[in-house]
């Protein structure tokens, strides 16, 4: 669970919080959701923003997909104009919250089998590219962000049940943080790679580490490939 949870000092609008609680009254795998306010520190004082906790069984947490449960399931926006998220924890994390949240919904019984079952996951693949896409993708990055260590591809899948809802691409671009990032590193490999004719879907940036065994390394600092 995050720090810095309190008491929240906004509240929903009155139909948001009916949509979310129809939301929750159709599915079965939360079982609580507590609203509160989160406190950071900024460069200038304490920031704030506020907070839809929603808990989720201790065991389908520890064994379940919560990456593709976050992303496919589709809880209504919350209707503030000020900052909002919707986080997952374990039930019993949540559970500390009503001390001080704002317990907008719980479920009472056991859930029933005709509920959505929400039942997301992801499979990961390697990604195969042409061999003169690589090669002048290789040539780009060498020339455009010389402090790259190493790109590799992740495609992802995130399925419901047996139907696929998403099929993404993401290049992970590795970078030694210690000599410092140049600016925008990033987009220089995104672009790159858009240049060299290496589809994806975005990326993401990453310090120093062993590539996963389901990503696809494209280029690594020093070597030709």
């Amino acid at each position: 669970m995050r720090e810095g949870l309190d008491a929240p000092t906004l509240q929903l609008p009155a139909e948001n919080v009916d949509e979310i609680r129809a939301f929750l009254d159709g599915q079965s795998r939360i079982a609580l959701a507590v609203w509160v306010r989160h406190e950071q520190q900024g460069a200038d004082g304490p920031l704030y923003d506020h907070h839809l906790v929603l808990g989720v069984d201790d065991h389908d947490w520890e064994t379940g997909d919560m990456r593709a449960l976050d992303d496919g399931m589709r809880v209504p926006a919350l209707g503030l104009g000020e900052p909002t998220w919707i986080d997952l924890f374990p039930l019993s994390e949540v559970e500390a919250l009503r001390t001080f949240g704002t317990v907008l919904w719980e479920r009472s019984g056991e859930p029933g089998d005709d509920l959505d079952q929400l039942d997301f996951r992801y499979t990961r693949e390697p990604v195969t590219f042409p061999a003169e896409a690589l090669s002048a993708f290789q040539t780009l990055v060498r020339e455009v962000a010389p402090g790259v260590v190493r790109v590799t591809a992740r495609r992802s899948k995130l399925w419901k049940g047996e139907a696929e809802i998403t099929d993404d691409t993401t290049l992970c671009i590795v970078w030694d943080f210690e000599r410092g990032a140049p600016p925008g590193p990033l987009r220089l490999v995104l672009d790159a790679a858009r240049a060299a004719g290496i589809e994806h879907n975005g990326g993401e940036l990453r310090r120093p580490q062993d590539a996963e065994s389901d990503e696809t390394v494209l280029y690594e600092a020093g070597e030709a490939r």
